[in-house]
């Protein structure tokens, strides 16, 4: 498939070639993989959680701010409690219930930090016991898992059931227990610390008994995932290096690449024991990256096509062989980065090639998570995004980057910044508003659009030097509306954030 230029005249000027690291590389018949349909969900990039149904929950970082939401299949809820001044979303279930950590206004600091569960009918509730507490994980029983520490010195690994009971899960550690994740079952997984600073990584059952995975031969250890079937992956360290380990009861800890001479970062772990994991490398200048790998106990090892790149990292796959990540080249940092699609053995497929209407400028980094039915999450330089095969992605317009259109932004000069946008209805109308937090007045922002195709301008003086935010929102007509971020510097001579970015990529793009 050809990489195509995502232009029209009236949108030429933000217009950038989709992907350069791959353009010769999509080698997967055009027929056999699905255009997507892009959705944003929220500036920045972090915690990125994907359920079976398509829905997702984040907490994401811009602009000095974390932001926390839940996607329904339609529209973005906001997470959180009125008069919270901080939550962090950590994990999701199919039933569209969200579990996290809030700021608890009503509790007595400093044992205010309480963990949550959230849905979009009921809001937040703050979980029984003792707090500080935190949840990590929430499976389709509605069984939540995480640790909370009261007035003792120790964390305690913890399990909060759907009728209102928790359980301290055992035994007593010596400093710290945490359960990080759980299967449907109430199988639970985790670590805990035998004496102090020891850490193991453990097993609790559905009755909260624990069973010592050990440290490997290493320092320390720590599970991570648990399958339906009880297998286990997470990490032991021995010396600073990072392995990885599948554990069954059937077959006890068995080492993930055990000849490996460097670290193993063990990324994910499906239902059929299958493991995605990336072995760090290192380049001629020092620099550290990875290398993506497909790991099961029956095959053992098998290193993921890069298509001609240097460095690139796996971290996600479904149940049906399909793995999201990024490939690199050139230094370590996102504009270097594309996100991609592996099919078992198959060359990594960009991402970037097989959006349907996407906004000149959009480009993804890097992919966050996929579910079985093929939905992905993915960071890009817009925010993060769900890509949803087909050709129907929400009812919201569809923003790019806020591209500056000088390479310098300098007080008392005016600058133009643009945002490219499309909608799935081609006879939708739109409005913008913005805001730049430097204090200086600025002109309301321009709209123009044929066909569901459209460009918001703004020209904006800035009176001070220093860093600034800028926020643009989209809304159509029925109220749908969409905003991006982006910070910008502005001073004598000081290339601004977004016009780095987008002459790095029409530098890739030559």
């Amino acid at each position: 498939m050809k990489p195509l230029l995502r232009c029209s005249g009236l949108l030429a000027r933000t217009c950038l070639l989709a992907s350069p690291l791959l353009a010769t590389a999509a080698t997967a018949a055009p027929g056999s993989l699905p255009a997507y349909s892009v959705v944003n969900l929220a500036p920045g990039s972090g915690v990125a959680l994907l359920n079976g149904r398509g829905q997702a929950a984040f907490a994401t970082y811009s602009s000095g701010a974390t932001i926390n939401g839940f996607f329904d299949g339609r529209r973005v809820h906001p997470v959180g409690a009125p008069g919270s001044s901080d939550t962090v979303v950590s994990g999701l279930n199919d039933l569209g219930v969200v579990v996290g950590q809030f700021n608890d206004a009503a509790a007595q600091a400093p044992f205010n930090y309480r963990a949550f569960s959230w849905t979009a009918a009921r809001g937040v509730r703050a979980l029984p016991g003792p707090g500080p507490s935190a949840a990590r994980a929430i499976n389709r029983r509605n069984q939540a898992v995480g640790s909370t520490q009261g007035k003792a010195f120790y964390g305690r690994a913890y399990r909060w059931n759907p009728d209102g009971t928790a359980i301290a899960l055992g035994p007593l550690p010596a400093s710290l227990s945490e359960a990080t994740a759980i299967n449907d079952s109430g199988v639970s997984v985790g670590y805990a610390d035998v004496a102090r600073y020891d850490s193991h990584a453990v097993v609790w059952d559905a009755n909260g008994r624990a069973t010592d995975l050990g440290t490997l031969g290493g320092t320390q250890s720590l599970a991570t995932h648990i399958n339906a079937g009880g297998q286990v992956l997470g990490s032991y360290y021995r010396d600073g290096v990072a392995g990885g380990f599948l554990w069954s009861r059937r077959t006890g800890a068995v080492k993930i690449m055990p000849d490996a001479r460097a670290g193993v970062r063990a990324a994910a772990l499906n239902d059929y024991g299958a493991v995605a994991a990336n072995l760090e490398v290192t380049d001629g200048d020092g620099s550290l990256g990875y290398r993506p790998w497909l790991w099961s106990l029956a095959r053992g090892g098998r290193a993921l096509a890069l298509a001609g790149a240097a460095r690139g990292s796996v971290d996600a796959l479904n149940n049906r062989g399909g793995m999201v990540g990024y490939i690199e080249r050139g230094a370590a940092q996102a504009p270097n980065r594309r996100a991609v699609l592996w099919n078992g053995a198959a060359p990594p497929v960009d991402l970037n090639l097989r959006l349907h209407r996407a906004p000149a400028g959009l480009v993804l980094y890097a992919g966050k998570a996929i579910n079985d039915r093929g939905d992905i999450l993915a960071d890009s330089n817009a925010g993060l995004v769900l890509l949803r095969p087909g050709m129907q992605g929400s009812a919201a317009p569809v923003l790019g980057p806020i591209v500056a259109a000088s390479d310098a932004l300098a007080p008392g000069v005016p600058g133009d910044l643009t945002v490219a946008f499309t909608d799935t209805n081609a006879s939708e109308t739109h409005t913008a508003s913005a805001s730049i937090d430097d204090a200086c007045p600025s002109a309301p922002p321009v709209v123009r659009e044929v066909r569901g195709n459209g460009e918001v301008n703004l020209r904006h003086t800035f009176c001070q030097a220093g860093s600034f935010t800028v926020r643009v929102k989209v809304t159509d007509r029925a109220g749908n509306a969409t905003e991006v971020h982006r910070m910008l510097s502005v001073g004598d001579g000081s290339a601004s954030a977004s016009a780095s970015s987008a002459r790095a990529l029409r530098t890739l793009a030559r």
